[in-house]
């Protein structure tokens, strides 16, 4: 499945890139802006690999009524979001100490957003 098809990826990133930027104004220094921005990037990964993992789940049990070969790749799925999401978390903390609940802020908002962005059937014809 893919992704693009069931996520309004220019409503997402319309709504995003603002609110990233509006965090990147509490940055002290350029370290502190790299320290966001990786934490932006690792959450629109994660969010994808997310999102691809319960479509997925969605999917497979629509189809068949049971998940089929399928559950590997959502454990895969799973997995690599939560090592990409704590490596970026472990690396700000270095970066930012304290001051970490910034992007973790925006992570929770990055959320919100994506669950905007859902494409469904009878709000999205496009």
């Amino acid at each position: 499945m893919h992704l693009k098809t069931k996520i309004n990826l220019k409503k997402f990133f319309l709504l995003s890139l603002p609110t990233t930027g509006g965090f990147l104004l509490f940055a002290r220094n350029t370290e502190d802006i790299f320290a966001i921005l990786l934490v932006y990037v690792a959450t629109v990964t994660h969010l994808g690999m997310l999102a691809e993992a319960v479509f997925e789940l969605i999917e497979s049990q629509i189809t068949d009524g049971h998940i089929q070969n399928v559950k590997d790749k959502i454990l895969y799925l799973f997995l690599g979001k939560l090592t990409i999401l704590i490596m970026s978390l472990v690396i700000c903390r270095q970066i930012m100490g304290n001051r970490i609940i910034i992007p973790v802020i925006n992570y929770v908002i990055q959320i919100f957003i994506l669950t905007f962005s859902i494409k469904t059937e009878g709000r999205d014809r496009k």
